[in-house]
């Protein structure tokens, strides 16, 4: 699937259509077996734990290996609520397509926990997923757990509107994603402030660049 379709997708879900795992995490995982991929989403924001999960930015060692993975805590504490859970799915639909291709998707607070995701299957099978995200914050801290985590990825788009006011948070530096691949055009201060439009936007081709 193309990004845009890829995003119409996870949008057009209904909640009601997700898993929920620990923390309040929501979660599908899915078989396309004519792309011969295995596809795990992850849901935006849908109550209030979520929310005071993205404004828990206090940085915290997420991982204690040699990596020295960290994170913004409130969605890092969210991942592992739920990872076990996760992975423990995860590995039973690879087992029946160990040959197919993963592919981690998020918007909004997902696409947080999406990289994070990614990194734990990396750790857990070795194996590296792609990652696609929409709208999403800056979740990593530090330019070596970004290298780490980049490290563990087949490959990663984190597509970013430039009028979308989130993918700008948490608002302090040394906060990243694994990359913010920008969509759009136009940007204007006003706009940002307008998430109603440019954080829901992803789902246009026109928005992105080579479409």
């Amino acid at each position: 699937m193309k990004p845009w379709e890829m995003f119409t997708y996870l949008k057009a879900l209904k909640h009601s259509q997700f898993k929920t795992a620990g923390n309040d995490v929501q979660y599908l995982i899915t078989v396309n077996n004519s792309e011969r991929n295995i596809y795990v989403w992850f849901e935006e924001s849908c109550g209030k734990i979520d929310w005071k999960n993205n404004l828990n930015f206090p940085v915290k060692i997420y991982k204690k290996q040699k990596s020295c993975l960290k994170a913004a805590k409130g969605w890092g504490d969210a991942w592992k609520s739920c990872k076990d859970q996760i992975a423990a799915e995860y590995l039973q639909v690879l087992m029946k397509h160990f040959e197919y291709d993963t592919v981690i998707c998020g918007w909004s607070y997902g696409g947080a926990v999406a990289v994070l995701a990614a990194e734990d299957i990396y750790y857990r099978t070795g194996r590296k997923p792609h990652v696609r995200t929409w709208g999403a914050p800056k979740v990593l801290w530090g330019r070596k757990t970004q290298k780490y985590v980049r490290s563990c990825c087949a490959s990663y788009a984190q597509f970013t509107h430039v009028n979308d006011c989130v993918p700008l948070l948490p608002p302090f530096p040394g906060y990243c994603r694994l990359s913010t691949d920008k969509v759009g055009k136009g940007f204007s201060i006003f706009k940002l402030f307008n998430p109603v439009v440019y954080h829901q936007i992803y789902g246009e081709k026109e928005v992105y660049p080579c479409s």
